[in-house]
């Protein structure tokens, strides 16, 4: 069954919105709150994990090359990171399903960074 239209995917700690794209039959993941549109495709759910860690690790090391930031400010004065409102609004139907959204995060991001290894799996969310 294809995910629903409030599906996301974590990965290295960044939430994707997954939707199925009828007319190509495939699996489209979007990366939210980064600086850039960051898209990735598979045939299976399964097959959106490498893709978009693929497609994450080569976004943050342009970012990185380019000494550019690849998060994206939100729109309020305080200079804040959209992906901070994003955790905000994503932490209690979280919590609901059982998953403490913060240390998942924190997991990921640390097994995400170069050196490190295996990073943590991705995980889907319906919310």
């Amino acid at each position: 069954m294809p995910p629903s239209a409030q599906d996301i995917m974590l990965i290295g700690g960044i939430p994707a919105l997954i939707s199925y794209q009828v007319p190509h039959a495939v699996f489209r993941g979007v990366f939210v709150g980064l600086n850039a549109e960051v898209d990735f495709f598979a045939s299976t759910v399964a097959g959106l994990e490498p893709q978009g860690e693929a497609a994450l690790r080569s976004f943050l090391h342009l970012c990185q090359s380019n000494r550019r930031s690849p998060l994206l400010l939100s729109g309020d004065a305080q200079k804040t990171y959209l992906l901070e409102e994003i955790y905000e609004q994503m932490a209690e139907p979280a919590r609901q399903c059982g998953i403490d959204l913060y240390d998942v995060v924190r997991e990921q991001v640390r097994t995400f960074q170069p050196g490190e290894g295996k990073s943590a799996p991705a995980i889907l969310l319906s919310l």
